[in-house]
């Protein structure tokens, strides 16, 4: 009887540290990616420091630094020449173009950022991170304050700006 209960005790001891393996559908995953090019990209966490880049490029646009915002550009990255994806589908490109751009959008509609969210992320095989940020943008148009929200996804490679996609809804009525 006292072997039986050794047995048991045993078996119990050894089959209860047994590790199943994973099923394919149990292996983990990277938590996003990236569909582009007929392939899936990996996406992963980036170094929040990306985060305080475009917060400061933000405040740079809200205080008007038009010389602080083009320190903060990057002539060429991995993903080519700098440039900006607007919503209405203007590609503005070099830092140049976007200053001037800027210097009369700033006059005419004076917009202001407040940032709602930022998560940085990195894809793989890529030399450098995004910036996925949201903002609510007021602006003055024909005398009248609109507001949109927007999101960028910012690309920066080696501390700067390097490109960036923005699109923007109108913001809705709440009643």
């Amino acid at each position: 009887m006292r072997n039986l209960i050794l047995l048991i005790t045993l078996s119990i001891i050894t089959f209860s540290c047994d590790t199943p393996v994973k099923q394919d559908a149990e292996i983990e995953r990277a938590p996003g990616f990236l569909r582009a090019g007929g392939e899936q990209i990996n996406a992963y966490d980036a170094n929040p420091e990306n985060l305080d880049i475009w917060d400061k490029y933000i405040d740079a646009h809200n205080n008007r630094d038009l010389e602080l915002i083009a320190s903060m550009n990057i002539d060429s990255t991995e993903l080519g020449n700098f440039r900006i994806l607007s919503p209405n589908g203007q590609i503005i490109m070099g830092s140049d173009t976007q200053i001037e751009f800027l210097k009369g959008w700033f006059e005419a509609e004076n917009p202001k950022w407040k940032t709602n969210f930022s998560f940085a992320m990195r894809l793989e095989g890529q030399k450098g991170e995004w910036v996925i940020s949201g903002s609510e943008v007021k602006k003055t148009v024909d005398g009248e304050e609109v507001t949109t929200y927007d999101v960028a996804d910012v690309y920066i490679e080696d501390g700067k700006i390097g490109a960036f996609w923005v699109y923007s809804r109108a913001a809705v009525p709440t009643e």
